[in-house]
């Protein structure tokens, strides 16, 4: 039988004997829900039905109210907000005996008030009264007694908009009380309305009277983060608790098994149980650490298991993919293991399943490993490394298969670009004076520079540090060492970003720069560098761009390879990059020679592709410059369709004789799931905002036959769409009545309407959005922000490599992600009539669904990566969508008077 790498005989290797091994440390952090601190039952006020919603006063307007508020529906309906309507109410206002009490009234017989929009008429009142009362504080404070506080906050309990109830909380001067509202909060949470209590303690600022057990961890428990988020923001006692707490769940064999008894003791519902697993709860510590800048020490169980992911990740790239040199590897197993003696033992152990005994014995020596703990194989092979013991050949014989494999690798010797500079033109810039000359002679007569970036991989809770900076002319390479420079000479930085980097006549090339411009960012302040400055260009978004123009052949052939430096090398040079320096310690000191000349190929090769791709574009008359101006100022790039030449004749509409329409199919209702429609070629765009509202619509290509359409009706039960007269009576006729309908219209917003009413669809806003418009799938992904980040390097190609292990460590990125801070979703997407699955079945390596569709990232504008929390990938297409204010837009547009 062949040895399989990662497949390891006899003892349960991977995770469950590394927990066994492990065991006695782990079992002093095991998780206990009865040693857990719970919500103490005498911090909560039980509540009856009443006691949050009993109010002192009656909310029905008298006579006088009644007869106002007439008025001012009609001044609004006409005049919105106006000095009239803002006039008329201010004067209201002064006429009342308590217009506290009255303006709560007011916006509680607003139709809109439980879903008060920016601009609705409850929003004006309150909005108009703050004003108001604001200036006329002096004469009506009195008038604000506790009572009618309370009074105004149970109001706000029955309206779900965030901005209303700011502003109710500031007009009616709840902080300054803010203790008259514990007991109602606590209420709240006695009836597991977890994510309206955090609302209210957090913008009360009530947080130190709550214990994380009391809502945070159900919220967290159910995914609803952005709450927990805006609590935890200028809270680090909280911050650190919470990450403490979730950190030690992470310290069990099994995170759903820790929590079982926990949220049953506290009778937790709607939990998201596929959260509840490693991978995920691993994600969300990182990312709390990360958007609260808390100390990676808080975490050691997090650090550990990032610290076993890095080891394999670095065990795979040096047996498995061979990309690995032999000081970078030596480096970064120091810095994944580093004092911890079960990953030493773990490091030897693993060496020795990929069959590598030498290298396990000197990794055991090198850690000073009692003997007991090696591997069988390695003690044999110490007590006999000529391999002649019997046993000792019974035991290779489980590895034959794969050293035949390591003998033909070795065979297929790789070849790999070279930088044609000679060594003195590489400069390394690490003191003030180096640094000072370059700027005055090196950059006389430049105008185009590549730019790249180098710094350490970071491991656990490490983040990641600039070590080099790379700036290739066509003469020179100059490398500049930040960690020698850094910000000692912050004169010298101030003066390069003026004279280079935001000098639009020097063109700065780069390749996937965001993460490194991230990096340039945090360690040089002084630094002025900017991607919106005229003349920064990133060879990555050209490439992608000329793929949708094939009459632009790049000089050499890739068979394999993704969208990469290397790669795209590769294509123009004959030969890719050897990256196996890569993952090297940037921050040692002094740097290796194989070090200093994989960093000078890395800035220099952007150059030369740049020069490579400019000849193919010249070569077909490609309108190179202007593209190239385009991509830098982020201009909409269309392709350029040649107009037909000739003048068309004007077709002369003939006489029709009239066709009735079959009647309907439908006697009653029928929802928009459960409706099926073809449109024929004449239809396209009709079908698109079908699919929009949630009808399973077919839709043909241009170069498709008519017919087409009766077999879509035949074999999947379709109602054919058509608008062509001659097409309706052919296509008619093989159907049954009421399964053809001609559209009249021309209008896509009319034709909607021609088909709802025909068909008699019911379009409910859990409709709107439920199918992809592109390829009319109904199976989405609901994937987090990290993960579409994460996706985002893949597809650009910043480190980590597509591994198995890229999950558990971390600091491979050269994008990280520029802010965590969440911004809330529409709820919209919750209720759609679709199949929605977790982001686990996607690959992430490859950047495809389950289905294998590729996910469509680079369409996907890099500031909405940052601005929503969640995304929803069709399983089909790989088509990206988000909830953003496009929903209400259709909802109260195109789609008005249909959506029920």
């Amino acid at each position: 039988m062949s040895y399989q790498p990662g497949r390891v005989r006899g003892r349960g290797r991977y995770l469950n004997s590394r927990i066994s091994r492990g065991s006695d440390r782990r079992q002093n952090m095991r998780y206990s829900a009865s040693n857990t601190p719970s919500v103490s039952n005498a911090n909560i006020s039980y509540h009856d039905n009443n006691c949050c919603s009993d109010i002192s006063f009656s909310l029905d307007l008298d006579e006088k109210g009644v007869a106002f508020f007439a008025e001012l529906k009609n001044m609004w309906n006409m005049l919105k907000k106006s000095p009239p309507v803002v006039s008329r109410l201010q004067k209201y206002f002064s006429s009342l005996e308590n217009p506290y009490i009255e303006v709560l009234r007011l916006i509680c017989n607003c139709q809109e008030f439980h879903n008060a929009k920016n601009k609705s008429l409850p929003m004006f009142i309150i909005e108009e009264f703050k004003i108001w009362s604001t200036m006329n504080r002096a004469n009506i404070i009195h008038l604000l007694v506790p009572q009618i506080k309370i009074d105004a906050f149970k109001v706000s309990l029955r309206q779900n908009t965030q901005i209303l109830i700011k502003i109710i909380i500031d007009v009616f001067e709840m902080r300054q009380e803010e203790e008259l509202f514990l007991s109602i909060i606590r209420c709240l949470i006695d009836k597991k309305q977890f994510k309206e209590a955090c609302q209210y303690a957090t913008l009360l600022n009530l947080q130190n009277h709550f214990s994380i057990h009391e809502f945070l961890i159900p919220l967290v428990l159910q995914d609803k983060l952005f709450g927990v988020d805006e609590f935890l923001k200028n809270n680090p006692k909280h911050q650190a608790e919470l990450v403490v707490w979730m950190d030690s769940i992470l310290g069990n064999p099994s995170v759903r098994d820790a929590l079982g008894e926990y949220v049953n003791n506290l009778g937790i519902s709607d939990l998201k149980y596929d959260k509840m697993h490693a991978k995920p709860w691993k994600k969300l510590i990182a990312r709390l650490i990360k958007m609260f800048k808390l100390a990676p020490d808080l975490t050691p169980n997090l650090n550990r298991r990032r610290n076993e992911g890095a080891l394999n990740f670095l065990l795979h790239k040096r047996f498995i993919d061979n990309t690995f040199g032999d000081e970078s590897w030596k480096e970064m197993v120091q810095e994944a293991v580093g004092d911890d003696l079960e990953l030493r033992k773990e490091l030897v152990y693993q060496i020795a399943q990929y069959g590598d005994f030498s290298e396990a014995l000197r990794w055991a020596h090198f850690y000073n490993l009692d003997k007991k703990d090696w591997p069988y194989n390695v003690r044999m092979f110490d007590e006999n490394p000529d391999r002649n013991r019997a046993q000792q050949q019974v035991c290779q014989q489980e590895y034959i298969s794969w050293d035949d494999d390591v003998i033909e690798q070795s065979i297929d010797v790789n070849e790999y670009h070279k930088l044609v500079l000679p060594r003195n033109a590489i400069c390394l810039i690490n003191d003030q004076s180096a640094f000072e000359n370059f700027l005055d002679s090196a950059m006389q007569n430049v105008d185009i520079i590549g730019i790249d970036c180098e710094w350490k991989p970071s491991f656990g809770g490490q983040l990641n540090e600039l070590a080099l900076m790379q700036i290739a002319t066509r003469k020179n390479v100059f490398i500049l060492d930040i960690i020698n420079i850094g910000n000692k000479c912050p004169h010298l930085w101030q003066e390069l970003g003026q004279f280079i980097f935001n000098n639009c006549d020097i063109l700065k090339v780069g390749f996937s720069f965001t993460g490194d411009i991230h990096m340039i960012r945090n360690a040089l302040p002084y630094l002025s560098f900017s991607t919106k400055q005229l003349g920064v260009f990133d060879l990555c978004s050209l490439w992608k761009h000329l793929e949708k123009f094939p009459e632009v052949k790049l000089p050499f052939e890739v068979q394999k390879g993704g969208p990469s430096l290397s790669t795209l090398v590769q294509h123009c040079l004959g030969l890719p990059l050897d990256k196996s320096e890569q993952f090297s310690n940037w921050e040692k000191r002094p740097l290796r020679e194989s070090q200093i000349m994989y960093a000078a190929l890395d800035a220099y090769c952007l150059i030369q592709c740049y020069d490579v791709i400019r000849k193919c574009c010249e070569k077909v008359n490609f309108p190179f410059e202007e593209t190239c101006y385009n991509l830098m100022t982020n201009e909409k790039l269309t392709r350029k369709h040649n107009k037909r030449m000739g003048n068309k004749k004007k077709s002369v509409s003939s006489p029709k004789e009239e066709v009735v329409q079959s009647p309907s199919p439908h006697q009653e209702p029928v929802h928009a799931e459960k409706v099926r429609v073809v449109c024929d070629t004449m239809l396209q765009g009709l079908g698109k905002k079908l699919r929009s509202c949630g009808i399973d619509t077919a839709i043909l290509e241009n170069n498709q036959d008519h017919m087409v359409c009766v077999k879509y009706a035949i074999d999947d039960r379709r109602y054919i769409l058509t608008k062509g007269y001659e097409i309706y009576k052919m296509l008619n006729g093989y159907v049954p009545q009421g399964h053809c309908l001609r559209i009249i219209s021309d209008n896509v917003e009319e034709q909607i309407k021609e088909v709802i009413d025909y068909y008699k669809v019911v379009v409910t806003k859990n409709h709107i959005f439920s199918r992809c418009q592109n390829c009319n799938g109904n199976n989405f992904i609901k994937i987090s922000k990290s993960t579409m980040n994460t996706l985002a390097r893949v597809v650009n190609n910043c480190p980590p490599p597509a591994c198995l292990y890229e999950d558990e460590a971390t600091g491979f990125s050269s994008d990280d992600d520029y802010c965590e801070d969440s911004i809330q979703s529409s709820n919209v997407s919750y209720n759609r009539k679709w199949d929605l699955y977790s982001d686990e079945k996607i690959d992430v390596g490859l950047c495809r669904t389950r289905l294998g569709a590729k996910i469509q990232i680079e369409a996907v504008p890099k500031p909405l990566l940052e601005k929503y929390d969640f995304f929803y990938v069709c399983e089909e297409c790989g088509k990206v969508y988000w909830d953003g204010s496009h929903f209400e837009r259709v909802v109260a547009g195109r789609l008005q008077g249909i959506v029920q």
